[in-house]
C-alpha cells in the first residue's frame, strides 16, 4: 500500500545549469519510463543498456524555460520544464517536460506540482502528450479536469517535435 503525501513537504527548486547532470542521468529514467508505452525504433534498448534522454542543456541556453527539480522530504522526486514552444501562437506557457520518479507516482505528488506551476505561471497553457503513453494521458487529463473544466483536447502534429503526433491539452489559468 502506498503512502500519501505531506504536500507541505513538496518543492519545486530552481534547477541551475551546474544541475545539469543531475536532470540528464535522471532523464534516463524517464525515458526507461516512457518506452513501457512507446514501442517505436527510437525507444529500444541502446547495446550499451543505457537509455539516451535529448539534451536537457538546451532549456538553459534559452531564456523562455525554466527548469525545476521536484523535491519530496529533500529527497529527488522528479523534474518539471516549462518553456514557451507550444503549437498554437496564443500559448504563453508549454509544460516541456514532466517526471515524476516511479516510486512517488500515485501518491498525489504529480498533481501537486503541476497545479502549483499552473498558479505561479499565469496564462494560457499547453500540455503535450504522446498518444501511445496511456498513462500520462490519463494523468494530464484527469489533472487538468480538476484544475479547471474549461480546456479544450487535440491531437495534431507538431513539427518542432520531429513531426510527431500528440495529443494537447489547451487551457488557461489567469485570474
Amino acid at each position: 500500500m502506498k503512502h500519501e503525501i505531506v504536500l507541505t513537504q513538496c518543492k519545486l527548486v530552481a534547477a541551475s545549469l551546474e544541475d545539469y547532470p543531475t536532470m540528464q542521468n535522471m532523464g534516463r529514467f524517464y525515458v526507461y519510463d516512457m518506452s513501457e508505452y512507446i514501442h517505436d525504433d527510437g525507444w529500444s534498448m541502446p547495446d550499451n543498456g543505457l537509455y539516451e534522454c535529448i539534451d536537457f542543456k538546451k532549456y538553459w541556453q534559452t531564456e523562455h524555460a525554466w527548469p525545476y527539480f521536484i523535491r519530496y522530504n529533500n529527497e529527488l522526486a522528479g523534474f518539471v520544464i516549462i518553456d514557451k514552444k507550444g503549437f498554437h501562437a496564443t500559448t504563453d506557457f508549454n509544460m516541456a517536460q514532466f517526471y515524476i520518479l516511479r516510486r512517488f507516482k500515485g501518491l498525489g505528488l504529480g498533481k501537486y506540482i503541476a497545479h502549483f506551476c499552473f498558479e505561479q505561471y499565469k496564462g494560457n497553457w499547453e500540455v503535450m502528450v504522446i498518444p501511445s503513453n496511456i498513462g500520462a494521458y490519463q494523468f494530464w487529463q484527469k489533472c487538468i479536469q480538476q484544475y479547471t473544466d474549461d480546456y479544450k483536447e487535440s491531437h495534431q502534429v507538431v513539427s518542432h517535435l520531429q513531426n510527431s503526433e500528440k495529443i494537447i491539452f489547451r487551457f488557461s489559468s489567469k485570474p
